[in-house]
Formats: C-alpha cells, sequence, structure tokens
C-alpha cells in the first residue's frame, strides 16, 4: 500500500507548491525503501512549498507597504488640504457669521482666493481667512455674506452647499493611489530572489 502511494506521488502532475504538500513531501523523505526518483520528486515539491511561502510572505510585505504609503500621503495631503474642516462644514458643523470680503489673491500653490475678515455671530473676529470656493454672483470687495467658519484651517465655507470637499477627497484618494501603486511596483519590500537556474543542493 506504502509503495502504490509513493508511485502515485511520483506519477502525478506538476508539482503545485502549496503547504499540504511540502508537509506531506517531508514526512514521506523520512521514510526508508524510497527510489531515487521519488525522493527527487518528493524534494522537488518540497522546494516549491517554499518558494510558494516565499512568494505569499512577499507579497504580503509589499502591500501593507504600498497600503501603509497610501494612508501617509493621504493622510498628509488631507491635512494640507484642510479636507476635515471642509467636511464639516458641508455637514452643518462650525460658527456661523458673516464674512466681509477684503481682496483676492493669488499664488502658485492655492491659486485665486478671496480673502477677509470672518464675525462670528457673538462677535468674536477672525482675520486673515479665505473664502474656500467662489463668492456669490454679484459679490466682491467689500461685501458681506454668510459663511461657516469649522475652524482647524485658514478658510471659511459658503453657509449651506459648500462641496468644495468633493474635489479636495478626489485629490487625495488620487495622491494615495499614486503612492501606493508606486510603492507596489518599486522593488522596495519584494526581498531577495534566488536567481534563475540555480538549484539548491539536495
Amino acid at each position: 500500500m506504502a509503495r502504490r502511494d509513493h508511485h502515485s506521488a511520483t506519477s502525478a502532475g506538476p508539482v503545485q507548491g502549496s503547504r499540504r504538500q511540502a508537509s506531506e513531501a517531508r514526512t514521506e523523505l523520512a521514510l526508508d525503501g524510497l527510489s531515487h526518483q521519488q525522493q527527487r520528486a518528493l524534494r522537488a515539491a518540497l522546494r516549491a512549498g517554499e518558494d510558494a511561502s516565499r512568494r505569499r510572505r512577499r507579497r504580503l510585505r509589499r502591500l501593507s507597504i504600498a497600503a501603509t504609503g497610501a494612508i501617509v500621503a493621504m493622510a498628509i495631503t488631507a491635512l494640507s488640504f484642510g479636507l476635515v474642516p471642509a467636511i464639516e462644514a458641508a455637514s452643518g458643523g462650525g460658527t456661523t457669521g458673516s464674512f466681509v470680503v477684503s481682496d483676492q489673491v493669488c499664488s502658485a500653490k492655492t491659486g485665486c482666493q478671496w480673502v477677509g475678515t470672518f464675525r462670528a455671530g457673538d462677535g468674536t473676529v477672525f482675520s486673515g481667512l479665505a473664502y474656500s470656493g467662489s463668492l456669490p454672483s454679484g459679490d466682491g470687495t467689500g461685501s458681506v455674506i454668510p459663511a461657516r467658519y469649522p475652524g482647524g484651517s485658514d478658510q471659511v465655507y459658503a453657509l449651506h452647499g459648500s462641496h468644495t470637499w468633493v474635489l479636495d477627497l478626489f485629490i487625495v484618494l488620487a495622491i494615495g493611489a499614486a503612492v501606493g501603486a508606486a510603492l507596489w511596483i518599486s522593488p522596495l519590500g519584494a526581498g531577495a530572489r534566488n536567481p534563475e537556474g540555480v538549484h539548491r543542493s539536495a
């Protein structure tokens, strides 16, 4: 019965790398009475199992590095774009008041934004803030418009229906995906590989 089991192992199809087959190969190699051909087949099964295990570990390591890099990149981008305050304002959070438009300032980083002073309902004044998005039609320097200030950034938002967070969220996701993809295809975390054609000794 044992002889027939060994023969079936050698006559089976191409060796598939798996933990179960590797374990079975180790067990059968410990038995006596195996032919040279059977020993070679079992050693091949053992090597295939080890190679498959290494490939799985490499994939998990690369996935972990890519996911971590993407999360860190999205967190940094979200902070720089003020995504959390924008979402808070869109959901009705923050302090309501009026925004007094002073002037329009343009820069290569943020583009053109209207800046001014925000006066909260309790009389508190916040100066040097920028209005996120476009002003209502017809408003400009000297205009006083209802606004919402969630804090946590230098931006005030429309009192109702602010959608600036949508574009910010898209940018955050795009940057996170780009960083994750770059880390995935990079050699980082791939680990050392055995040169093709080099066989380990028995």
